[in-house]
Order: structure tokens, then C-alpha cells, then sequence
């Protein structure tokens, strides 16, 4: 073993406390890095196979007539379609014990589970329903209390209970599991057979087809095709009993979501491992400042400038390797971690655990070069003072202490105690050590404090989007009903205080004189009556419509984005069947759909009646409640679907407001966790940081220490000035911290919105701010323990005796 390679093993070893915690701050970074990697690759790779496998269709299309057989092969069969599957959907209510609630579901049955076409099924135990049976998508089996295979599910239509036993569990790549479903209900399947004595048809109410080449205006033309097929057969085809939804198969808007979050965790991670740099910094600048007469003597005895460089840059080459034997393991578990829970969330099967080469040379690459060119700084720095310097000095900086004007200030300080006085003065002796430090501890409260403005503004834009949906219980029918019937009958209920009846419906709309696919947009018409109280949005430009307008429309300000019109200008909506009416846009407002979408467009019921021929009539009852609690909503919106039902009304959907609150609010909780786990990791650095640099500080001090032991300074005098200056440090950052916060959580709010597609009303609260100001003091004091409780146990031979 060289001399050299001697001295950086006896620096690395002699000082255990000051090279972990220099390795664990690299690794922290690294392990961040390579974990948004891995799970990044993990998660492209994971539904790429997935979709491939389960052959998503490119258009489901849903119908409130039925479709037989003959009109699905006849579909199948046009040149514009290369193939078609019919599914029929209906909405049940079941129970898993007699005595049990009644509770909604989900009931599909496919048109052959052993010859399946698109949106795979996949068997996960038992097998497929016979006749009188029934699957369960795995997710629900304990979320929702299934019972085990063998086991009697009983389903009510119409009054009538039907018992089925429980055949097997399967994975349905077309459901999210619960709580993330949308409408939190099971999802059973059944052969049809089964569906027919359930629900009296076998007929299918959903059509799935693909193209021969994927493009989106091909898809809609094929669209445009099977309703012109359709008709001609002498199915109904007008807007009531129709909607597309149009399927990219690559899956590119999950995928953009979730790009958009890896590159927000990204972000952080290169900002922590940005953060780890700062200790190398000072540790490399610390060791070097200790090590100058050795540096002097190395000079004199013949060591060359390169020769002593590339010394100390092997230590932190060490630094670096060592750092890896941490990061790597633990960047591939988080990794995967994170990615099974998106995939999850997600239902796509989880891979098995691997370290992907991907994420090991980038993780390789980062945990080497960057400490390296962080040492290279103080590195060469230190080796290339002068001999007489060297030997002559006690460390770098020698006498210059007390002639800045920070130490001139910090000395006409007067009136606190002396142990107080002394610690202020010591924290700022090395001012570049103490402002690196400070930017560490900065950064980490600011992006603590921009994550929790972010949740705040996350339950912000929950609590804003159902005030201006304005319902407490909502149900959406499966055709036109009449308006006078369907409000008595609710109003009738208790504790019912509102209710209006709006009419929904899928169009599409384009600019004047733009013809063809690639100028259709998808758009979601919502008929509110006149003098609706409910509807309360965000005016964003314009204003809203009033009783006197005709065909004045009000936009949600993203689809007005979309289409490239703004308030005044004139647009065609189609509203299937050859229907087309011309609109002028009067407004544009902050709108978030029911199901998320962002392309509704308003109007007055009358008007779009008028235009489809079903004056009084509606699709939808928004009902307001006086009982603002989960429980009475869902006993309302039982009694009401049981009601309906009686009366042969089709349900397609029925929700509670504070219940899908919950479901959203969920869902925004999983990116909030995301993102403080990364703030978790970056608070972790700051606690490292502040912790090295009192460490430094004590080692640097031990002549001092031993001095101030020798005049009669205890035990706790000592660890009083060594805690009190990280107290200060931490203060000091939260101080600087919150102004910084306030600035940028708004703009780090933007950005996510704009990453995530999604737009989220900006909040910030003061609770972020006094909550890292509670973990800072914490975080200070318990960095500075062990530091402090080191310079206690240096003795006064020790200290003195020092080099």
C-alpha cells in the first residue's frame, strides 16, 4: 500500500464521523436521482406492456338502445373498422351477506370471456362465471368486503334479489381500483346468459372497435361512419342515446400526467443532491484548512502541485464511491416502491424487483463526477498556498478574522450574556462555511413551505370546484325525463332544500368554416335552467348568459383555448343526428368537470331543448341538501335510486358531494405525499449539512475548547455554544426561507398545474410556515447534539496536544 493512498485511508477512518456523514449527504442526493429514475423507466416500461397486452380499443361507444349481435358484426365488418366488440354495462346494487346495506355496482358481461377482443380481462383466481356465478375485480375484494371464492353475492334489480356464487377474481385494465375508481362502486362480470336473468336483455349497450392505423381524425371518421351504419340499420343514433369516447392507444394523457410529475421529482431530486454538493464543499474546505502545515510540508520535501491535488481528490473520490454502496440499493427499492404504487393505482401489474442498468450508470455518473467537482474548488484552493504560508499558518483564513465588516458588527453587539455573546460571534467566523450552510437549510425550509402551499392550494381547488358545481347529490339519467315529474318527486324527500334539472350532453363544436375531423372538438354541454342558483363558476372573461339570451354559450376558458376563440366569437356545435346550431360565446370561465374534463361549455336548457326537440325534459337533478353530512347524503341518494328504479328510470350515475370529495382529495393526497417524501429527503441533507458544518467547527476549535476547559468553562458551558450556534443558524434560514416561499409556491403551484394538466387555485397559509419553523428548532437542536456533546469530551491535554 503507497504513502499516499495510507494518508487518505487514515483520514478517512481517523475521522468515522465526519465521512459518514458526508457519504450519507451524497447518497441521500444519488438515491433521490437514481429512485425517480428507476421508477420513471419502471413506469414507461410497465404500461407500455400492459396496454399492449390488454388491446385497448380505439373507440368505446355507449348506447341507451340495445345493439344485437348482427349489428356488432355488421359494425366488424366496415372497411372503416378493423374490429368490433359489443359489452353490456348495467348498474346494480348488491350485498355480500343478506343482512348486509345494499350497496352500488358496476355489472358487465362481455360478449365471450373465453374469445375476448379489447380491454383484456385477466383471470387472477377461480375461473370464468358459468351461469348463475359471478367475478369480482380484484382490487374490490377487500376494499368493499367480497366474499371468497365459493362465497353468495346478492344482486338487486327491480326489487328483485338474485343470489350468485362467487366464481373467481379477475383484472380489468379498463377500472381504477378503489378509492381512485371516480364512483367508488364494485365492478362484477357475469356471462350473459346470467345478465339476461339479472336485467331481462342480453343486447349490448357499449361497442368497441379499432382502425386499421391509429390517428385521431381517423377514429372520428370512423366514428361519424357507424352512426351513419347504425342508422341506416334503424338503430337510434341521436345525442340522447349516444356518446364516443375516442382511445389513444399509446395512452399518452396518463403518461403525460405522470411525465409531468417525474419531472417535478426530478427537479427535486437534483435540487437535493444540489444541496449534498454544499457539504462536500465545506468538509473538503474544512479538511484542507486542518491539513495546511501538512500541505506545507509535502511542498518542502518535494510533493508537486498535481501530486497533492490529486490526493485529496482520491479522498473524494472515496467519498463518492462509498456513497454509491448506499444509494444504489436504496435508489432501486424507492424506486420500485414508487412505481408499484402508480402502477397500482394505475392497475398495471408490478414488476419484479430489479436494478435497472438505466438508473445504476446514472446514479454511477452523478454519485462520482459531482463530488469531485464540488472538492475541486476548496481542493485547489488549500494546495496552492505558499510553503511560508503553510507552515506558518493555523488554518486558512489565518488573521483575517475580526477585519470584516460582519465581524466588526457582530462585535458592537453588547448586553448578551457571555455564553450567548460568544456563540453569535463564533457562527459567523467562517462565513462562506456559514452561508453555504444557510443556503442548505434556506432551500430546504422554502421547498417545505412551497409543498404545503401546494396542498393548501390542492384542497383550495377541490373546495372551489364543488362550490361551483353547487349540488350536494347528483344523478345522471340514462335518457331525457320530464322535469315536472322527476323535481316533485325529489322535492317531496326530506331535507331536501334545492333541486334543478340541467341537460348533459357529449358534442362536438368547431369555428365557422372549419370542416373535418382534425377541427372537431370533443365538448361536454351542460343546459342549466333559467335562474339556476347552482351554478356559480369563476368568470374568467365576458360574463354569464341571463334569460334574455338565445344561443349564447359560456366556455370553460381551456376549451376556449383549444378551439382558439375567445368571448364574441361564434362557434358551431353539432349535436349529432345532423343537428348543428350556431352559438356565440358570451363568456369564459374556471370549470373542472364531474369527471375531471375540462372541455364543458354552458347554455340555457330551453335553447339546447329547443334545438333537440325534448322541451321540458332534462337528464340531470342537481339536488341541494340542509344535512351537510356523508351519511344523509347517501341515504338520500338511496331512497331516490330505489324510487327510480321502481319506476323503470334508468340511473346511469348517482353521486354525493362530500364522498367524491373525499375520492379527489385522496388523489391530490398521493402527489402531496410524493412530493413531501422528496422534501423529507431534502430536510434530511439540511440536518447533515448544519450537523458537518458544527462538527468542523468543533474540530477546528479543539485548542479553543481546551483553552476556554482550562479557565473554567463546564460541560454544558461548552455544548451551550455549540447548540446555540445551530439554533441560530436554523432561525436565521427559516427567516430567510419564508419570504422566498411566499414568492416562489406560487410560480412551483403554476408549474405543477402546467406539468400535471391540470389547474389548481394558488393558497398560501401561514401553517407551513410555523410548522418548519417548530421542525427547524427541532431539526437545529438535534443536529447540533451530537457536535456539542463531541467538544465536551475533548480534555484539556487533548486539545492542547493538537498538532
Amino acid at each position: 500500500m503507497s504513502i499516499a493512498f495510507r494518508k487518505v485511508w487514515r483520514d478517512l477512518w481517523n475521522y468515522k464521523g465526519r465521512t459518514l456523514l458526508v457519504v450519507v449527504s451524497i447518497a441521500v442526493g444519488v438515491m433521490a436521482l437514481g429512485m425517480t429514475t428507476a421508477s420513471n423507466v419502471l413506469l414507461k416500461r410497465q404500461m407500455a406492456l400492459s396496454r399492449a397486452a390488454s388491446r385497448p380499443p380505439h373507440a368505446r361507444l355507449t348506447f341507451s338502445t340495445p345493439l344485437s349481435d348482427d349489428v356488432v358484426e355488421a359494425v366488424a365488418h366496415m372497411p372503416e373498422v378493423a374490429d368490433a366488440e359489443g359489452w353490456l354495462f348495467a348498474n346494480v346494487r348488491w350485498r355480500p351477506a343478506q343482512d348486509a346495506e345494499w350497496q352500488d355496482a358496476v355489472l358487465t358481461a362481455p360478449a365471450d370471456f373465453e374469445h375476448q377482443k379489447f380491454d383484456l380481462l385477466e383471470l387472477r383466481t377461480g375461473h370464468w362465471p358459468a351461469s348463475d356465478e359471478v367475478d369480482v375485480e380484484y382490487h374490490g375484494v377487500g376494499y368493499y368486503g367480497v366474499p371468497p371464492i365459493g362465497g353468495t353475492v346478492y344482486f338487486q334489480v327491480n326489487d328483485h334479489v338474485t343470489p350468485l356464487k362467487m366464481a373467481g377474481t379477475l383484472r380489468d385494465p379498463s377500472q381504477l381500483p378503489p378509492p381512485y375508481n371516480g364512483f367508488n362502486q364494485a365492478a362484477f362480470y357475469v356471462d350473459r346468459d346470467t345478465m339476461e336473468r339479472l336485467i331481462g336483455t342480453r343486447l349490448f349497450n357499449r361497442l368497441r372497435f379499432s382502425t386499421p392505423h391509429y390517428s385521431r381524425e381517423g377514429v372520428e371518421r370512423a366514428v361519424e361512419a357507424v352512426q351513419e351504419k347504425l342508422k341506416r340499420l334503424g338503430v337510434t343514433t341521436s345525442a340522447s342515446t349516444f356518446s364516443a369516447d375516442v382511445q389513444d392507444p399509446t395512452g399518452s394523457q396518463t403518461q403525460e400526467f405522470l411525465d409531468g410529475l417525474s419531472t417535478v421529482l426530478t427537479i427535486m431530486a437534483v435540487l437535493s443532491l444540489g444541496l449534498s454538493v454544499t457539504l462536500v464543499i465545506n468538509t473538503i474546505h474544512a479538511i484542507v484548512a486542518q491539513q495546511i502545515t501538512q500541505i506545507g510540508i509535502m511542498k518542502t520535501i518535494g510533493g508537486l502541485y498535481p501530486q497533492i491535488v490529486t490526493l485529496y481528490l482520491t479522498g473524494v473520490l472515496v467519498y463518492g464511491l462509498l456513497s454509491l454502496v448506499l444509494a444504489v440499493p436504496l435508489g432501486a427499492v424507492g424506486g420500485y416502491y414508487l412505481s408499484a404504487f402508480w402502477l397500482t393505482a394505475l392497475n398495471v401489474p408490478v414488476a419484479p424487483f430489479e436494478i435497472l442498468p438505466q438508473s445504476f450508470f446514472y446514479q454511477a455518473l452523478v454519485g462520482l463526477v459531482t463530488p469531485l467537482l464540488a472538492g475541486l474548488w476548496p481542493v485547489m484552493q488549500g494546495v496552492g498556498i505558499s510553503v511560508r504560508q503553510a507552515i506558518a499558518a493555523y488554518g486558512l483564513g489565518t488573521g483575517r478574522y475580526g477585519a470584516g465588516r460582519l465581524d466588526r458588527l457582530m462585535g458592537r453587539i453588547h448586553g448578551l450574556p457571555r455564553l450567548e455573546a460568544l456563540a453569535l460571534r463564533n457562527t459567523f467566523r467562517r462565513v462562506w462555511r456559514v452561508a453555504l450552510t444557510e443556503l442548505t437549510l434556506i432551500s430546504a425550509g422554502a421547498i417545505f413551505m412551497m409543498v404545503v402551499a401546494t396542498s393548501d392550494s390542492f384542497q383550495k381547488t377541490i373546495d372551489s370546484i364543488w362550490e361551483s358545481w353547487g349540488f350536494d347529490v347528483l344523478f345522471v339519467f340514462g335518457d331525457f325525463q320530464r322535469v315536472s315529474k322527476i323535481a316533485t318527486v325529489i322535492a317531496a324527500q326530506p331535507n331536501v332544500n334545492q333541486v334543478e334539472l340541467w341537460t348533459w350532453m357529449q358534442a362536438s363544436a368547431h369555428q365557422p368554416g372549419l370542416t373535418g375531423p382534425a377541427h372537431q372538438n370533443e365538448i361536454q354541454l351542460r343546459g342549466l335552467p333559467d335562474g339556476s342558483t347552482m351554478f356559480a363558476p369563476t368568470v374568467t372573461a365576458g360574463r354569464l348568459f341571463n334569460p334574455a339570451d338565445g344561443h349564447a354559450v359560456v366556455f370553460n376558458q381551456k376549451l376556449a383555448s383549444d378551439l382558439g376563440v375567445s368571448v364574441g366569437d361564434q362557434v358551431v356545435i353539432d349535436l349529432g343526428g345532423g343537428k348543428k346550431t350556431t352559438w356565440t360565446i358570451v363568456g369564459t370561465v374556471f370549470d373542472i368537470g364531474v369527471g375531471g374534463q375540462q372541455n364543458t361549455a354552458f347554455m340555457r336548457r330551453t335553447v339546447l331543448n329547443a334545438d333537440l326537440h325534448h322541451a321540458g325534459e332534462a337528464t340531470v337533478a342537481q339536488i341541494g341538501t340542509v344535512e351537510d353530512t356523508l351519511e344523509g347524503q347517501d341515504a338520500l341518494k338511496k331512497r331516490l335510486k330505489s324510487y327510480f328504479e321502481t319506476q323503470g328510470i334508468d340511473v346511469s350515475l348517482a353521486l354525493g358531494q362530500i364522498e367524491n370529495k373525499q375520492l379527489a382529495g385522496a388523489l391530490f393526497g398521493l402527489i402531496s405525499g410524493l412530493l413531501q417524501i422528496m422534501t423529507f429527503l431534502v430536510a434530511i441533507v439540511g440536518g447533515i449539512g448544519l450537523s458537518g458544518t458544527l462538527s468542523i467547527n468543533v474540530m477546528e476549535r479543539r485548542r479553543e475548547i481546551g483553552v476556554m476547559r482550562a479557565v473554567g468553562a463546564s460541560s454544558g458551558d461548552v455544548a451551550r455554544i455549540f447548540m446555540g450556534e445551530g439554533l441560530l443558524l436554523g432561525v436565521l434560514s427559516w427567516a430567510q426561507a419564508v419570504p422566498l416561499s411566499m414568492v416562489g409556491a406560487r410560480f412551483f403551484v403554476q408549474a405543477l398545474g402546467e406539468a400535471l394538466n391540470f389547474p389548481f387555485f394558488y393558497r398560501y397559509t401561514l401553517t407551513g410556515t410555523w410548522l418548519w419553523l417548530a421542525i427547524v428548532i427541532i431539526l437545529s437542536l438535534g443536529a447540533s447534539w451530537l457536535p456539542a456533546r463531541r467538544a465536551t469530551q475533548i480534555s484539556v491535554r487533548e486539545s492542547l496536544a493538537y498538532e
